[in-house]
């Protein structure tokens, strides 16, 4: 009880430190903003005003809050030919995506070699082959291990995981190894090319 007392009050400590300190945060945040921030809270302003000049004018929203794919605006900056996908396919086509623009990716997982029980990765092991995508035995812990210590030389690692409830046996392995991996080994290593 003594610990887990210490421990809570270790935590309100940190939590009262980063209140104390938010509001110098948010107010170097805006301080380009307009000279009417003395009428507006400090988070407001920050979050909403886009005004960098002198002007009286109210906070604008976010330039992209009201952008309505219909009838967009003239000014929202063209991103080229689009198509309209389903999520299995935007998922598909983005693992499609990062294969081929980067060498050292690899696929890896649960029956991803056929194309994944959701067919997100349908067609994949065709175009890229065996040695970048493959199947793995049902050890999510394997999974993630794995994943972890192929990002940790340079590669990048996609791990797929069937289903969210499958993730559990991981847990382990992202919290106590992905998760402090560059703070353990003193900012040396990193195993940011993790994707799972």
């Amino acid at each position: 009880a003594t610990l887990l007392s210490r421990r809570y009050k270790s935590i309100t400590l940190s939590f009262h430190n980063y209140q104390q300190h938010l509001p110098a945060i948010i107010g170097a945040r805006s301080s380009y903003s307009s000279s009417s921030a003395a009428a507006t809270p400090h988070y407001q302003e920050a979050a909403y005003n886009t005004n960098r000049d002198d002007d009286q004018s109210p906070p604008q929203p976010f330039p992209y809050e009201s952008y309505n794919p219909t009838n967009p605006d003239p000014n929202y900056p063209s991103l080229g030919p689009t198509s309209k996908l389903n999520l299995f396919q935007s998922i598909n086509s983005a693992l499609h995506t990062s294969l081929s623009t980067d060498p050292t990716a690899i696929l890896f997982g649960e029956d991803v070699a056929f194309g994944g029980v959701f067919r997100t990765s349908q067609n994949l092991r065709e175009e890229f082959g065996s040695q970048r995508v493959f199947n793995t035995p049902l050890s999510e812990n394997g999974i993630a291990g794995m994943a972890i210590g192929y990002a940790s030389v340079g590669g990048t690692a996609i791990g797929e995981i069937q289903f969210a409830d499958y993730i559990f046996p991981a847990i382990d392995q992202i919290v106590n190894e992905m998760a402090k991996f560059r703070y353990r080994s003193g900012n040396q290593w990193s195993c940011g090319g993790v994707t799972l």
